[in-house]
């Protein structure tokens, strides 16, 4: 559920303000808010502080980052890394920074210098790759070429869908040199054609002019090249790069010593500054005048007198934690803040998919955990597969405790597991009606019905459809409450009207089923007559087409059934095609693997058609969100 929030104000001399701010950093209760924005200037002049020294801190850091993109990755040594931060823990800010800055004198020039001459060597890798694999297909057309003494070789690339382009070239040329030169074509690949040209000298100028002019990607090849045959161009090709991989090694060998001896304090002096850079960027919130600095933001009220206390031992009465009043508008803009038990707390992952709920509106992560589990236990309703499904989710969650989306996957499935496993008991289900054929279990009599799942589909129909009833009213009492609380009165006709207008109908549809007398439809009309001017108030003519909306949503909780119903069906087909195979190895393996995707099928679909229940179905009829987040002032925990 939501805590109740309070809006305080801290208020000290200005003296003080960096150790308050040190001791409310360590409590970890406050949600900041803006003095200088909140307080009116002409009630007091508020300043704000220390900006300076977070842009500085910040700067840092950049650096800092600049040069871990350079250096190589090694691996974290705990030990030595904590002796460093024992050392340099002692230092102030200014002490902290001093050190930073000097560690980035010795290594920035130095690995910005190393990985400039690194991105340059291998951008020279890749276009002497580039030439070798042109010149590669060319080779053998050597032959065909002019002597190239006095003459310019120069390579074209084109795209195979503009390779006309070659032919406006061609023509241009003949007119630059007087048909003195050749050109020859080949597909270096798909997508690409290459074309060598080879002119006199005298002529470059113009024909590169006219290539640029074209815009056709030219391949020239360096001058120490020129006027060589093509093998002893490749072989230059090649000695280069070898001599620039074996330089792009050394500069590697370079940096890896660089890392081995400064990667580890680099790596706790940027702990150490990203976590005073949050706390000095919180400094933009303080105000502070001559002689006084101000506090504000919202804090739980089951911490306000801890936080109290502990700001009252450390400052006596020089520092007080003054509890303000609040208005409407106030209300609106406190933050959101979750405490559930830990039996809730893994279905707030689901509450993740909207956004948070208002201050004063119900938090429905609670309801969400009840609601949950029934609704995948009634569609899964299966001990064999409750089992599977909660010794899967317990592995996971072992092997996984580190990644908090899978440990609340897993806790969310071992909850719903066990409905799942009762259910299976109430419908006599073990892997389908494996466990009712070997005598094990059998459906349980509840009301004179047998509550075998494919013999009672129509009782299976009325409980889902009774379920969807109970839980739409549900929502639509949330519905009324919310508007209460926040003084919406056209929400609170609408939610009313709609309430009466779907009791009026249910009362209908029993008694044309005769499950009620027949005056029932008196009190039926009644409610219809009282409810339709609150939607049309509420809601205008769009809220009668709400209600047939509302009534598809009972009945989507349909779903509850089918779903169920598909799933048993599946259990009992791998059941039978286990007996139906000659070979009896053969009707059992084919038998585990429908099972298997069974139960997969049973951990996925129940999941996201239990989720759309709720957040369409339910949701819509009182859940608003747009809630502020609860962010307290604090170090966060990696």
């Amino acid at each position: 559920m939501l805590q109740a929030m309070k809006r305080i104000q801290v208020i000290g001399p200005k003296a003080e303000l960096g150790h308050v701010v040190d001791q409310l950093y360590e409590a970890g209760t406050i949600h900041l808010e803006s003095a200088t924005e909140i307080i009116p200037k002409d009630e007091i002049c508020l300043n704000g502080v220390r900006q300076e020294e977070a842009d500085e801190i910040t700067g840092v850091l950049g650096t800092i980052s600049a040069i871990f993109s350079t250096l190589p990755v090694i691996a974290d040594n705990p030990r030595v890394q904590a002796e460093i931060h024992t050392s340099l823990e002692r230092k102030n800010h200014a002490e902290l920074v001093a050190r930073a800055r000097e560690i980035i004198s010795t290594l920035e020039t130095t690995t910005r210098e190393l990985a400039a001459k690194k991105t340059e060597l291998t951008l020279s890798i890749t276009t002497l790759n580039r030439y070798a694999k042109v010149l590669d297909i060319i080779q053998p057309v050597e032959k065909e070429l002019p002597a190239l003494e006095g003459f310019e070789v120069t390579i074209l690339l084109v795209q195979e869908e503009h390779r006309e382009v070659l032919e406006l070239i061609k023509k241009e040329l003949d007119t630059i040199t007087g048909n003195r030169f050749e050109m020859i074509a080949t597909t270096v690949d798909a997508d690409t054609r290459a074309a060598i040209m080879v002119f006199p000298k005298k002529y470059s100028e113009e024909v590169h002019s006219f290539v640029y002019s074209v815009n056709v990607n030219e391949v020239r090849l360096p001058k120490e090249y020129a006027g060589r045959p093509f093998y002893e161009i490749y072989a230059l090709i090649e000695e280069n790069r070898l001599r620039a991989q074996d330089e792009i090694a050394r500069i590697d060998r370079d940096l890896l010593a660089l890392s081995n001896t400064w990667y580890q304090e680099l790596v706790v002096i940027k702990k150490l500054l990203e976590t005073i850079n949050s706390q000095l960027g919180a400094y933009r919130n303080f105000g502070v005048s001559d002689y006084m600095f101000v506090i504000m933001g919202w804090i739980p009220k089951k911490n306000l007198n801890k936080t109290r206390k502990m700001i009252e031992n450390r400052f006596s009465d020089r520092v007080i934690i003054h509890e303000l009043p609040v208005t409407e508008k106030d209300m609106e803009n406190a933050p959101v803040f979750y405490d559930n038990p830990p039996w809730v707390k893994p279905f707030e992952f689901i509450m993740q998919l909207v956004a948070p709920p208002r201050y004063r509106e119900v938090d429905p992560t609670p309801i969400l955990a009840i609601f949950f589990p029934l609704f995948f236990g009634i569609m899964v309703g299966d001990v064999g597969y409750g089992l599977v499904i909660l010794a899967f989710a317990l592995v996971i969650r072992h092997r996984f405790q580190a990644i908090g989306f899978a440990k609340n996957l897993a806790n969310i499935l071992i909850i719903s597991s066990i409905p799942a496993i009762i259910f299976g008991f109430l419908f006599g289900e073990f892997f389908g009606d494996l466990g009712e054929n070997l005598g094990w279990l059998h459906p349980v009599q509840v009301l004179g019905i047998t509550w075998n799942r494919v013999d009672a589909m129509i009782p299976m129909l009325i409980l889902a459809i009774t379920i969807g009833i109970i839980h739409v009213f549900l929502g639509l009492f949330i519905g009324i409450r919310n508007a209460i609380i926040t003084k919406k009165r056209k929400h609170l006709y609408e939610k009313t009207g709609m309430l009466l207008m779907i009791t009026a109908i249910i009362v209908l549809v029993a008694m044309l089923a005769k499950v009620v007398p027949a005056f029932s439809v008196y009190p039926a009309v009644v409610l219809i007559v009282v409810a339709l001017p609150l939607i049309l108030m509420g809601a205008g003519v769009f809220g009668t087409i709400e209600v047939m909306s509302t009534v598809g949503n009972i009945l989507s909780y349909s779903r509850l059934m089918a779903i169920g119903m598909a799933s048993v069906i599946l259990a009992m087909v791998a059941n039978r095609l286990s007996g139906a195979f000659a070979f009896a190895v053969i009707g059992i393996i084919v038998a585990l693997l429908l099972h298997a995707l069974n139960v997969v099928l049973a951990m996925f679909s129940p999941s996201i058609h239990a989720v759309r229940l709720h957040l369409v179905e339910f949701f819509s009829k009182f859940y608003e969100g747009g809630g502020t987040p609860y962010k307290p002032f604090k170090r966060e925990v990696p």
